[in-house]
């Protein structure tokens, strides 16, 4: 069985696709923020029932993000408003997914903080993928097709986000090198040195 792999990242700097590219490569399943909100935004409007969302190659992972998507899970997931996040069973409900994750492996798991809650873990290899403003205002003009400047503000209400979620949460600051494996600085490795990195540490 392979370990399951965190990815914390620096929004726009190119970790959702490495991390798809290397989920592929590696034979293993894939799940970003996009993924969860699409299936917390289908819990909210079915009543908790996840019916017909299999893909055909899932191995289980819609099952666990049913099982655990609780009221509050789905609304600290769509709402704008971090006041919440501590909620217990929010908590509770993502200990427990990642948990269950992490004993099934084979997984490349982005964002949720997943390398704080499975920080003792050894079947677990924690990364952070990290880039220059300048590089990730110019990689969100390519990708969004926006302006610069939009860019940069779009850019600073996120990060200003994840550090609320975090110090919120799990009282913790996502760049502290301590909660990984490496960090790697996208801006200036390529995506398969940078790939071959992470491979090399599972």
């Amino acid at each position: 069985m392979g370990k399951l792999i965190t990815i914390s990242r620096d929004y726009g700097c190119g970790a959702l696709e490495l991390s798809k590219v290397m989920a592929k490569g590696l034979g293993y399943e894939y799940l970003d923020n996009a993924l969860i909100i699409d299936l917390a935004k289908k819990m909210k409007t079915s009543e908790g029932e996840l019916k017909s969302y299999e893909d055909g190659t899932s191995i289980g992972l819609f099952k666990f993000i049913n099982r655990y998507m609780t009221d509050a899970l789905v609304k600290t997931i769509l709402g704008d408003d971090f006041s919440y996040v501590d909620d217990k069973s929010y908590k509770a409900a993502l200990e427990g997914f990642f948990s269950d994750l992490a004993d099934q492996g084979n997984v490349v798991a982005v964002g949720r903080a997943a390398q704080c809650i499975l920080g003792d873990r050894d079947d677990v290899v924690r990364i952070r993928l990290v880039a220059p403003m300048e590089y990730r205002k110019r990689f969100l003009v390519a990708k969004q097709k926006v302006s610069l400047v939009d860019a940069g503000h779009i850019l600073a209400k996120k990060d200003k986000e994840r550090v609320a979620y975090h110090n919120a949460l799990f009282f913790s600051y996502f760049n502290d090198p301590t909660l990984y494996h490496a960090t790697i600085n996208l801006g200036v490795v390529p995506q398969d040195t940078a790939i071959g990195m992470i491979k090399a540490l599972l």
